[in-house]
């Protein structure tokens, strides 16, 4: 009786051992359930339009006008057309160009409300020349009121703020820039940043294309 007993007490304890070894491994790390206060981390997959609209006069919600039209066109169109990330702008025929500012090519507007946490939202503006004829016509990029006051290199926005985008570009001196229709197509990138997040996912891509030439250009 007492060998059965010990050949029992065995037999349990082999198979405790068993199920014990055939179970996850299980962790106390608080971290498997907690969120993480780095908010870049948290935005990694995320998009600009959950932040900040871009829009051109035909998809303003506001039905804003006075848009900067592209130069030399017939009739004259808005420079600018689509949204968001589909917003681009052209810009028109600029032969031989001096410094020129060209106000409202496009705005910009924040969303209201903005994500938790989010407020203000600070936009900033970095350019990439032409990828194929190497060749800059923009000089710069400013952000103003609508109304064209308060104008800076960057934009701080709380929920619902519009601004408009104003670009200075330049296709001088002739040793650069030939005015042998040419056209070139820049790029406006539009970081938006906020408190405690300072990546770069959440960023527009805004082609901006200037004819060095005569007429309207393509």
């Amino acid at each position: 009786m007492r060998r059965h007993r010990t050949r029992l007490l065995v037999a349990a304890a082999w198979l405790a051992a068993s199920v014990t070894l055939a179970l996850p491994v299980i962790r106390s790390d608080a971290r498997l359930n907690s969120v993480s206060t780095n908010k870049a981390n948290l935005v990694t997959a995320d998009s600009p339009d959950g932040y900040l609209r871009l829009y051109s006069q035909s998809t303003d919600p506001a039905g804003l006008t006075g848009y900067a039209t592209k130069k030399n066109s017939s009739p004259l169109v808005p420079a600018a057309t689509g949204a968001d990330l589909t917003l681009r702008a052209a810009l028109g025929g600029y032969k031989n160009q001096s410094a020129t500012t060209i106000t409202r090519v496009f705005t910009l507007q924040a969303l209201t409300p903005l994500p938790a946490g989010a407020s203000p939202l600070t936009v900033t503006a970095s350019l990439a020349a032409d990828p194929v004829t190497g060749k800059q016509p923009i000089t710069g990029v400013a952000f103003s009121n609508t109304d064209g006051s308060g104008s800076g290199p960057t934009a701080t926005l709380t929920a619902g703020a519009k601004r408009q985008v104003n670009i200075t570009i330049r296709t001088q001196p002739n040793s650069v820039f030939q005015g042998n229709n040419t056209l070139h197509t820049p790029t406006v990138t539009l970081r938006v940043t906020y408190p405690g997040y300072s990546g770069s996912f959440l960023s527009y891509d805004v082609p901006v294309s200037v004819w060095d030439g005569n007429g309207a250009g393509p």
